[in-house]
């Protein structure tokens, strides 16, 4: 299935987000309000776990002030509450109007995302939500001016249900990358958290790496260990091994650096430089 960037989605698409951290959830349910804000859009959210005030904090880091949006009527919060029962059709009836109601407005369309795990508390036809997911993805390629997002913490539904919800999306939704080109790719990841780097260090690359690696120091010492997958690397010269010497030398000292997958010859390396990386696996 395919995954689209979150600051990358547009109207026409229907999407779900699994997630396994409230941190992953967090990047990317503000990357897809953040740009739908710009954009100029109407932004619908449907909180059930998450509480409403926390989405201006989600929101202050990316420069968007959700306060204001709130009070200018481009974003709106409502809570999950499916205590009378749920009807598919109705809800995707009021979805179309909500979509209608954004463009007499002025805005340029509507971004809907909410989180499903309301669906687990008994709540009357819940059972239906295949049915519902059915009728959204309808309505995104009927309208032409609606995106919406569908969030599944993998940490409360059944992999089985879950594998059969997302197959009813047109792909998955995940965060952005800190940097990607035609050389180098590296992406965040959450479960281990860390970044995936992807490609080719070099003297033109070294560069994002770098910031990339400033990025991932300054995150909340939460989880101990940050993981620096090497799978993907395709080549890394000296500077770009020193750079990531220095990153592990310099975070907290209450985290460690773990490195996977590293590449034989960047093993050579450090072997002849007499530089040691921590934790790093013995896997070529």
């Amino acid at each position: 299935m395919s995954a689209t960037h979150a600051g990358r989605v547009r109207p026409g698409d229907h999407l779900c987000l699994p997630f396994a951290s409230e941190v992953e959830q967090r990047e990317v349910v503000s990357a897809f309000i953040a740009d739908g804000l710009r954009r100029g859009e109407r932004v619908l959210y449907f909180t059930d776990r998450t509480n409403p005030e926390a989405l201006d904090a989600w929101l202050d880091p990316r420069g968007v002030d959700g306060a204001l949006a709130i009070a200018r009527g481009q974003l709106e919060v409502r809570g999950a509450d499916g205590r009378d029962g749920f009807d598919p059709a109705e809800v995707v009836g009021g979805i179309r109007d909500a979509v209608r109601d954004a463009r007499a407005a002025g805005f340029q369309g509507l971004r809907l995302t909410g989180e499903m795990s309301w669906a687990l508390r008994g709540v009357p036809g819940a059972t239906k939500l295949h049915e519902y997911e059915s009728g959204v993805s309808s309505t995104v390629v009927d309208s032409g001016d609606l995106a919406a997002v569908c969030q599944y913490d993998e940490r409360l539904f059944e992999r089985a249900d879950l594998t059969r919800l997302v197959s009813v999306h047109h792909g998955v939704v995940c965060i952005d990358p800190l940097h990607d080109d035609r050389q180098l790719r590296i992406v965040p990841t959450y479960s281990p958290r860390g970044l995936r780097i992807a490609g080719v260090v070099d003297d033109a690359t070294a560069a994002p790496l770098a910031d990339a690696l400033q990025q991932a120091a300054a995150w909340p010492t939460g989880e101990p260990v940050l993981v620096l997958d090497l799978a993907e690397l395709t080549f890394i010269d000296v500077a770009g091994i020193r750079a990531l010497v220095r990153f592990a030398e310099s975070v907290a000292p209450e985290r460690r650096v773990q490195v996977r997958h590293m590449p034989t010859a960047m093993r050579k390396v450090l072997h002849i430089a007499r530089w040691t990386l921590p934790d790093a696996d013995e896997s070529p």
